[in-house]
């Protein structure tokens, strides 16, 4: 297993440039004007940042017109583990109804959880569903929902686990079998595979699971009816020295990889039919140092990638009919102390990422070109590791 946070010795004081007090350990926002234009849409857009050392999710209405965040009251809920190995990343279910959490382990045991939470779509607020939690592998890292089921990557016992979720309750239900093995796709490199990442394809037919140990990312079928997985063939490609989560575009022809080892990402064509990532015929496009989370434009037609060491935003345009990324003028922006996650909205106006040194989220608003120009900041909780919006 390797562990993804860095070893914080010292927090950066927390700078909160107000326009109206926030909640405690959540901060207030400040960003620049919007347009006198905009006309904000129907159904409010909603802001969930994890933070992992204080095992909390914070919660926000986010602006459509100017990206601040607004916290909500509560600011934040717990996210029912808190023992020192709590949690990396958070999923939302394709409906939005549904929030799930995957805690590396549990208060009581070694034994990892996944917690589970209702959304409540007028207000955005968090609710801890009956039971709370449900059992899950050994340390899961990574986290995907899509349709009626529920992954996580357990990194220590080298297998996903599967489940089903209750359309009404968004109660999870473990398969039978209720793990599958991840094979390691790398046989001079390790034994044993240590998945660490999980991403579900656009489509819903494929599930990609990433393995840093061994550098492979490896594909599954997804069964329709049950969210079983199979194992495709091939079961797989080489992702590198160590490959981050994969990132689809839109539209699922293309895919991307960063390599934190390598400060490349990785570019491939999927096939539609059976899942096979393919490499491009140029493979590789320089990223900073140390990439990390990634995300596309809901257009399809940019890409940034967060470097961590670098403390910015790689920034790409997206070449139609090859998926090649191509770095963008300006090639990067600033962000806070140790940037790690980001999202773009689903208006593809504004962009958040999250700084886990300062425990901030630095909010960016999105030109047509595709370059990203700072809007504001908010504060968030400590060590935040993952976001997700619900537009």
């Amino acid at each position: 297993m390797r562990a993804r946070l860095p070893q914080v010795l010292l927090l950066a004081l927390l700078i909160a440039i107000a326009t109206s007090c926030g909640q405690m350990g959540t901060g207030s926002t400040s960003t620049t004007s919007g347009s006198g234009n905009c006309v904000p849409p129907a159904h409010p857009t909603f802001a969930y940042v994890l933070s992992y050392s204080s095992a909390t999710i914070s919660m926000y209405k986010a602006d459509s017109c100017t990206g601040a965040l607004t916290p909500l009251n509560p600011a934040s809920v717990s996210t029912g583990v808190d023992n020192g190995f709590n949690a990396e990343e958070m999923a939302i279910d394709s409906t939005g109804k549904f929030l799930y959490v995957a805690n590396l382990g549990s208060n009581a045991t070694d034994a990892a959880t996944v917690s589970m939470f209702t959304v409540n779509s007028s207000t955005g607020m968090l609710t801890p569903n009956t039971p709370a939690q449900v059992p899950t592998g050994y340390f899961p890292q990574g986290i995907a929902a899509s349709g009626n089921f529920v992954y996580t990557a357990n990194s220590d016992d080298n297998s996903v686990s599967m489940f089903t979720i209750a359309t009404s309750t968004g109660l999870l239900t473990p398969l039978s079998p209720s793990e599958t093995a991840v094979p390691s796709l790398c046989g001079s490199c390790s034994s044993q595979s240590s998945p660490d990442f999980v991403t579900v394809g656009p489509s819903g037919q494929f599930l990609y699971v990433t393995d840093q140990d061994s550098g492979g990312v490896s594909t599954f079928a997804i069964n329709s009816q049950t969210g079983a997985l199979t194992p495709t063939n091939p079961p797989g490609v080489n992702g590198g020295i160590d490959p981050w989560k994969v990132t689809f575009d839109p539209t699922g022809q293309f895919a991307y990889v960063p390599d934190e080892g390598f400060n490349q990402v990785w570019m491939y064509t999927v096939d539609a039919t059976t899942g096979t990532l393919t490499q491009n015929q140029t493979p590789l496009v320089a990223a900073g140092n140390q990439p990390s989370y990634m995300a596309v434009h809901p257009s399809g037609k940019f890409a940034y990638v967060v470097n961590r060491y670098d403390g910015t935003i790689s920034m790409y345009s997206i070449e139609a009919g090859t998926g090649v990324l191509v770095p963008n003028t300006p090639a990067t922006v600033q962000a806070g102390s140790w940037p790690f996650p980001i999202a773009v909205n689903a208006a593809g106006t504004f962009a958040y990422v999250g700084n886990q040194n300062d425990g901030s989220i630095s909010i960016y608003s999105i030109s047509q070109s595709g370059v990203l120009s700072p809007a504001g900041t908010a504060q968030t909780g400590s060590d935040p590791t993952d976001i997700a919006l619900i537009n």
